[in-house]
């Protein structure tokens, strides 16, 4: 089993972190790159890596701001 290394500061949840284990890359890598990552020295535990459910959502919820403030213009 893999050692849950984090706790997500938005829902609680506990979660592991890719970096925080040890690995060579962590799952939150597969996602979009939306917000920027910290490397593995750069950042405690706690600090605040999101879970992959609320990575997500939050992903979600800004490519939908994006999308909103910038709409495809009639030739698209």
């Amino acid at each position: 089993m893999t050692e849950l290394t984090n706790t997500c500061p938005r829902c609680g949840a506990a979660f592991t972190c890719g970096m925080q284990a040890g690995a060579s890359a962590c799952w939150c890598a597969a996602f979009p790159a939306a917000f920027a990552v910290p490397g593995a020295n750069e950042v405690a535990a706690e600090a605040g890596c999101y879970c992959p459910r609320c990575l997500a959502a939050l992903i979600e919820q800004k490519q939908a701001s994006r999308a909103r403030a910038d709409p495809p213009s009639a030739s698209d």
